[in-house]
């Protein structure tokens, strides 16, 4: 099985110099970016996938890789893969929104969907968002199975500060991983 990886955001114009942080938040005096976050899982959870004999398409590995939202998923298709799963954080004015969510596009998606928000929520005991149909979205209209993970709410102090925790960070990309290949690879 081959799986395309999409950390959120990042450099979405390289010639124009245009860098999309995605969601931020600022805490004493140190800038929290979605694109950063989302990275690190990304690459993190290319490694377990790996580990476990999978391959891996990232539709970015750093933050000057360029690859427009637009063409993610077209591009994770031309590279052959199965399944697409970006990932995301979530961000609100309010500070004490919070909570994890998995976007899906097609019904077909949608237990694959169920069962990551289900094995994610065991992990971080974050407040249920459900899962949400989005056929709106440019990075899942991917043709195969994909979703969209909102792992929780930049801005929100306990959301962030369990993202941030590398043990709870390897136990949710082991976890992503294994629904995955539980679903559809061995």
């Amino acid at each position: 099985m081959k799986i395309a990886i999409d950390p959120g955001h990042g450099m979405s114009n390289r010639q124009s110099g245009i860098y999309d942080p995605g969601a931020t938040h600022v805490e004493n005096g140190f800038r929290h970016e979605e694109a950063t976050i989302a990275l690190k899982y990304g690459l993190i959870l290319k490694d377990v996938f790996r580990a476990k004999g999978h391959e891996v398409f990232m539709t970015r590995d750093d933050a000057e890789d360029h690859a427009p939202v637009g063409m993610r998923a077209k591009n994770a298709k031309n590279a052959g893969c199965d399944v697409f799963i970006s990932i995301h954080l979530n961000d609100f004015d309010d500070d004490a929104a919070n909570g994890q969510e998995v976007l899906y596009r097609d019904s077909d998606d949608k237990l694959f969907a169920q069962n990551l928000q289900n094995a994610l929520l065991a992990i971080t005991g974050f407040k249920d968002r459900s899962i949400k149909k989005r056929e709106d979205l440019a990075v899942l209209k991917f043709q195969g199975p994909s979703a969209l993970i909102e792992l929780g709410f930049i801005a929100n102090d306990s959301n962030r500060e369990t993202l941030l925790n590398p043990q709870k960070r390897n136990a949710i990309c082991g976890a992503i991983a294994e629904v995955t290949v539980a679903q559809f690879g061995s």
